[in-house]
């Protein structure tokens, strides 16, 4: 129960020129039904393989049924959504021009399901050998490529439903950033809190460390299958899309001398080199680091036919700070881009 007389926020009557939802505090609610399903239209229609085993494709997406909803209640991104895919395919085999034909369901999009736990049947019209056999290719790299969709599915909806739906409040001045409902997102945020303080161990002894002016170097890699380097790029730069993959308030003004803030303000910096689809570079530091201490970040981004390489280098990282800034890109930056955004990594 809100508090009277004592500075409860949920009291305070924010002056807002719209006079709507003070401090994001009402549920409110947008229906994503009619652009999801055009949305999943858009993106199944596109798929297609071509191998020495053959070619296949989508050739009808024949239904879409369910619905989608993102809720906005507390400053929270809330998104419920629930498909039901029935998608037909065609295709031909080395040395013969007959098509053959097929279907492919995909029983359980949810927000319950990940993308790798999404169920995709592929079914071969007919019981000739020829048919059977373009479904046994159909089924090697199809199932994981409408999986990849799916999961490409979610994060443009998160990007494009994340847009407006959390208004800026007089405490902040900011839009607040996307939190997911799901367990996995909860893990998110308790792991971000914990971000500016874990392996840290003592606080001032770390303080002192972290003046050392040429800090150390870490190098890393990381491939994104079947992610262009246009879509990659745009990932890391972004506010919409750092909001919806980090799962937390992110800002970021993607010009030379443009400055961003990463989880929640743990981490910011501001970018001094900026070549589209193919070199990020840009200032970079934890809030808790000295005033003036600050590493480079460099990330190039290479175009290969598989998708994109990343390489990134970070020079002047305070000693003590190495391990968990290592740890913090692979943990909050690679992995739930593979995960949010559906794009899977090269197969071994």
């Amino acid at each position: 129960m809100a508090l009277w007389g004592k500075g409860d926020p949920r009291w305070i009557v924010e002056e807002r020129p719209d006079s709507t939802n003070v401090n994001n505090w009402h549920w409110t609610e947008r229906d994503a039904t009619t652009w999801s399903k055009s949305k999943l239209k858009e993106l199944f229609l596109s798929l297609k393989e071509e191998t020495d085993e053959g070619s296949w494709k989508i050739d009808e997406v024949k239904s879409v049924t369910g619905e989608a909803t993102i809720n906005n209640r507390k400053g929270k991104l809330i998104y419920f959504y629930e498909w039901e895919l029935t998608l037909n395919y065609k295709g031909t085999l080395p040395g013969s021009e007959l098509e053959h034909k097929g279907t492919i369901t995909i029983p359980n999009l949810s927000d319950e399901n990940d993308a790798d736990d999404i169920d995709v049947q592929v079914i071969a019209k007919g019981d000739a050998k020829n048919a059977e056999k373009l479904k046994t290719m159909v089924r090697k790299n199809g199932i994981k490529m409408c999986q990849d969709m799916c999961g490409k599915y979610v994060a443009d909806l998160k990007v494009e439903y994340s847009k407006g739906m959390v208004l800026e409040t007089k405490e902040n001045g900011k839009k607040n950033g996307v939190i997911n409902n799901n367990k996995k997102g909860d893990i998110y945020s308790r792991d971000i809190q914990n971000l500016s303080i874990q392996e840290n161990g003592d606080k001032k002894d770390n303080n002192k460390k972290n003046t050392t002016s040429s800090g150390k170097e870490i190098k890393l890699s990381e491939e994104f299958q079947n992610m262009p380097a246009n879509e990659l790029f745009a990932t890391l730069t972004q506010d919409a899309r750092l909001c919806a993959f980090t799962r937390s308030q992110c800002i970021s003004k993607p010009a030379p001398g443009g400055e961003f803030s990463l989880l929640n303000g743990n981490i910011t910096g501001t970018y001094i080199e900026l070549v589209p689809d193919e070199k990020i570079v840009q200032t970079w530091r934890f809030k808790e680091w000295p005033s003036d201490v600050y590493s480079t970040v460099t990330i190039d981004l290479q175009q290969k036919s598989s998708g994109t390489k990343l390489k990134l280098t970070q020079t002047g990282v305070p000693e003590v700070d190495v391990g968990r800034t290592e740890k913090g890109w692979k943990m909050h930056f690679f992995e739930p881009i593979h995960q949010v955004f559906g794009f899977g990594r090269p197969v071994l």
